[in-house]
């Protein structure tokens, strides 16, 4: 009878939280409608220019760069060291045709159509100027984009010049000076050309000025504008006073040319009740999402290493939803104002597929986890944090993305499912911050790759249901769907396990925290674990 009585209770307790957890009107952040471009796609910050220049002698050479499209030149110049007169195309854009800098020096500048010199109060007296290898090959041979000059019987009129436009005081001087980087007028195909060779460009006649700009023309046009690829190089810009030679320049390490400066992006992406920021970097070196959420549809779960930062550990989001978010270490959640002051439900989180396999198989950077032997007990966990007008909330949710501190090396796991994170023992929050710890550190910090994946970041619109029953729960259930296994995890020693299916019959009674669920029918299970303090309830579906 005490035993029936017992059932009774959990079976009234279990559909009581079934019920209070349907009756709440809840409102989740699923990144469904937030809209990405196509398939694999990330949304980070994606629209700016970085505005930058750099000075050599008495000029000033500005730049931008557009992060658009993955990051690209934008604009303006750039300086390089690149020595390839053989690789045609756009991944060649920063090579000379003469192969080095004038007079065979290391450096000299890149050029864009409408660059724009700054000149520091001299006499400008004449500049080094050759083709770039990417327009010469292409006025050589034709490309998908352009013609071959000369076109298939060599006596086509092509050309390619510069015009060298001067300023005083942000007017344009009557004075110019014209160069050919490539000639096909001529009636005699043996004086056609394209320079390769640094050739001398004198600007003398062009007076006093501040500041020179060099316009790109060609015979091979269409409606969209000039098809000849829009650059060219200078080497040795030439004043009465000093020589712009760009040998003191320095290069970013391990590139051999320079193309941007440095600017930080931050947008932020609204979803449910809460709102996602996300920071993209650029520097002289790379281009990185450095900090936040980013929005991903990436279904790749086999690719290793840091190019695949955007996929979750099995390529989909939860419930097998197409959208979720990466979340990089140390990213804050802001409730909307609308949100502030009511009660969280939860999340799924997930581990991404880098940090995944460099536990799994360790890498150039992060450890095996357990070790050659299995034994080490390694871990990967989130810290959430909560803050409610600018307090800090006493409790935190610590969810472990793997553990392997088990005595028993079969408990140990990597995470690769989604799993519910409970969050209403929080109570009412205004943020929260997700900060991840690892026991593989060195020198400069954590060693695990610091991203995971979230979805379904679920809050409840009214105070009371669910969310109250649960405010002192400290029990956590992973992964939680499942369909082999579930771990539990609670801060106290576990006297006893008690699973309950919907109709109030314990279906399972163990001392073990790995529990084999698989035999299981899918569903809902109520879960009673009992320890030295009393009892402690929660829920868990079967897949």
């Amino acid at each position: 009878m005490k035993n029936n009585n017992y059932s009774n209770k959990i079976k009234t307790l279990i559909v009581a939280l079934t019920l209070g957890l349907s009756g709440i009107a809840q409102t989740v952040s699923t990144f469904e409608d937030i809209t990405l471009s196509g398939k694999n796609n990330a949304k980070i910050p994606d629209v700016g220019l970085v505005n930058a220049s750099f000075t050599s002698g008495s000029f000033e050479f500005r730049n931008s760069y557009d992060i658009g499209f993955g990051g690209y030149w934008n604009s303006g110049w750039a300086y390089s060291k690149v020595t390839d007169t053989i690789t045609e195309g756009l991944t060649n854009l920063y090579g000379s045709f003469a192969n080095t800098g004038y007079d065979s020096s290391n450096s000299y500048a890149v050029a864009q159509d409408g660059a724009i010199v700054k000149l520091k109060n001299n006499t400008i007296k004449g500049v080094y100027i050759s083709n770039t290898t990417y327009a010469a090959l292409s006025m050589k041979k034709g490309d998908s984009f352009a013609k071959k000059f000369g076109g298939a019987t060599g006596n086509d009129t092509d050309w390619f010049k510069i015009t060298v436009n001067a300023f005083k005081n942000g007017s344009v001087k009557p004075q110019n000076a014209t160069f050919y980087l490539a000639d096909f007028r001529s009636a005699n195909n043996a004086e056609d050309y394209i320079v390769k060779d640094w050739t001398y460009l004198d600007l003398v006649n062009l007076g006093d000025l501040d500041s020179l700009q060099f316009v790109l023309s060609s015979s091979d046009n269409n409606q969209f504008g000039m098809k000849t690829p829009a650059f060219f190089c200078i080497d040795n810009v030439i004043t009465n006073a000093d020589t712009a030679t760009f040998e003191s320049l320095n290069f970013p390490f391990g590139q051999k040319y320079w193309n941007r400066g440095s600017k930080t992006f931050t947008e932020v992406y609204q979803n449910g009740n809460a709102s996602f920021s996300s920071t993209y970097s650029v520097s002289p070196s790379f281009n990185s999402w450095s900090k936040g959420f980013a929005i991903s549809n990436y279904t790749d779960s086999t690719t290793e290493g840091f190019t695949n930062i955007y996929a979750s550990a099995n390529g989909k989001g939860a419930k097998g939803s197409s959208k979720y978010a990466m979340s990089a270490n140390n990213t804050i959640v802001k409730l909307t104002n609308n949100a502030i002051g009511k009660r969280l439900a939860g999340v799924y989180v997930n581990n991404g597929v880098y940090a995944y396999f460099s536990m799994l198989k360790g890498d150039a950077f992060a450890k095996k986890f357990g070790g050659s032997t299995a034994n080490d007990t390694d871990w990967f966990r989130i810290n959430i944090k909560a803050w409610y007008n600018g307090n800090k909330v006493n409790d935190s949710v610590l969810f472990y993305l793997a553990d392997f501190r088990f005595a028993d090396n079969s408990k140990d796991y990597i995470l690769k499912n989604w799993a519910w994170v409970d969050l209403a023992k929080l109570g009412n929050v205004d943020s929260l911050q997700f900060k991840l710890e690892s026991s593989d550190v060195g020198q400069f910090g954590m060693n695990t790759p610091a991203y995971f994946a979230i979805d379904d970041f679920t809050t409840l619109n009214s105070g009371v249901g669910i969310a109250s029953i649960n405010a002192n729960n400290s029990l956590s259930i992973y992964p939680n769907p499942s369909t082999n296994f579930i771990h539990i995890d609670v801060n106290e020693k576990v006297e006893r396990i008690q699973i309950y299916n919907m109709a109030g019959q314990e279906v399972l009674k163990t001392e073990n925290t790995k529990i084999d669920i698989s035999y299981l029918n899918t569903g809902v299970y109520g879960v009673s674990v009992t320890t030295g303090n009393g009892i402690i309830r929660s829920k868990f579906i079967k897949q």
